[in-house]
């Protein structure tokens, strides 16, 4: 085995026990051992402005969890990564308060202080660090942010990307798409006519039905913003699609009466 797959283990080890038990512990192991930042895993060297942090946590919401701590440096001279600490941290409360202004409500994270006493490991004594644990649930993805701005937009989908939070493309939004609709029908075995609509009608809410053209976006004139049709979008409507399949129905139905014996 070579050393950068014996590596890549012991990351993913040591992350995966941080993520599921979040400890001092946990923590220093992960911080210890680690080569670098990964798509579940992201350093910041110190906190940055809430709509940031607000822009990660959609990004590895959008992908498959994970985490954001600060306190941890990447020194440019050789990309390795020092844990530095915070000099100072806010209340956590406070803290997460403000993230969620930008957040939709089913987007679940938390936030994790560690402070490492002066008796405990000494590379670390005295230091202190800030987690958001970002949980992933498919189920709901895409998060997209519920407010606007500078760094970002209502209508953006955001991805994690090569350790990087992007502005998702298409075959991004492809992805998200289908892991959302494989854990919604594996959930469950058997679902009402009802869920099945309502999963449909969810389907088409995620996708716009016109965009914006960004080449004649401006009216100057009017100073308007005009739309053009999204591609993409089912030629089908919902609607028509519900009167279509309420036909198929009728038609089950009569066929059912009719092959009935008469009384």
């Amino acid at each position: 085995m070579s050393s950068n797959t014996k590596q890549t283990k012991s990351w993913k080890e040591d992350f995966a026990q941080f993520f599921e038990s979040p400890s001092r512990e946990t923590l220093r192991e992960l911080l210890r051992n680690t080569t670098g930042e990964y798509d579940e895993l992201d350093f910041k060297s110190e906190l940055v402005p809430d709509d940031e942090i607000a822009k990660n946590i959609l990004g590895m919401a959008n992908k498959s969890g994970g985490a954001i701590i600060f306190g941890v440096e990447e020194k440019k001279e050789d990309n390795s990564f020092n844990s530095k600490g915070l000099s100072d941290l806010n209340d956590k409360t406070e803290f997460k308060n403000k993230v969620e202004k930008y957040l939709p409500s089913q987007l679940i994270f938390d936030v994790i202080d560690f402070l490492y006493e002066e008796s405990e490991y000494p590379k670390l004594k005295g230091k202190l660090f800030r987690v958001v644990i970002i949980e992933y649930n498919p189920r709901y993805i895409p998060f997209l942010p519920k407010k606007d701005s500078d760094k970002i937009k209502r209508y953006h989908i955001f991805i994690r990307h090569n350790t990087s939070t992007i502005a998702a493309e298409y075959e991004h939004l492809q992805d998200i798409f289908n892991r959302r609709v494989e854990t919604t029908y594996s959930s469950t075995t058997e679902m009402s006519l009802a869920e099945h609509l309502a999963q449909l009608k969810e389907l088409y809410s995620m996708i716009q039905k016109n965009k914006p053209d960004s080449a004649f976006a401006l009216d100057f004139l009017g100073n308007r913003y005009f739309t053009q049709k999204n591609p993409y979008y089912p030629k089908e409507e919902y609607d028509a699609f519900i009167s279509r399949m309420i036909s198929v129905k009728k038609e089950v139905i009569e066929a059912i009466i009719q092959r009935k014996e008469p009384f």
